[in-house]
């Protein structure tokens, strides 16, 4: 028993984090949903304008990211899924799936000004989380 080390440390909890896009037709940069989400007390914000990139920091001191993302698709399917929605704007969105309540309600906000949806970086872009797919 002298040889065998004993591991007290408690496994931390894993962080899973989840990609999600946010697609609208309207023709927005993060520095237009950095300015309408700036009044949010639970979150800071940080915007670097030139590469059109926000990050918020929510109270718990996680990050959501967002950072733009080029419409033309090559994939046939996708391309005609952007074609048929006039997406003019999509952002990639990483964010701690335990966040996910906190980023809806932002969204909430987000697309009751510029449109669109927030959906799932899946094959069939689903789950939709806010918004809707409809044309």
């Amino acid at each position: 028993m002298a040889n065998k080390k004993i591991n007290f440390e408690k496994e931390k909890p894993v962080t899973k984090y989840i990609d999600l896009f946010y697609m609208t037709p309207a023709e927005i940069k993060a520095k237009d949903i950095a300015e309408l989400l700036n009044d949010e007390k639970d979150i800071k914000l940080e915007l670097w304008d030139e590469m059109n990139i926000l990050e918020l920091e929510l109270r718990n001191q996680n990050s959501v990211d967002f950072e733009p993302v080029d419409i033309h698709f090559k994939n046939a399917s996708d391309a005609a899924f952007i074609k048929n929605r006039n997406i003019n704007t999509i952002f990639a969105v990483n964010v701690n799936e335990t966040d996910l309540d906190q980023v809806k309600s932002l969204f909430e906000k987000v697309i009751g000004q510029y449109s669109g949806f927030l959906c799932s970086d899946t094959e069939d872009f689903n789950p939709v989380y806010v918004g809707s797919l409809s044309k």
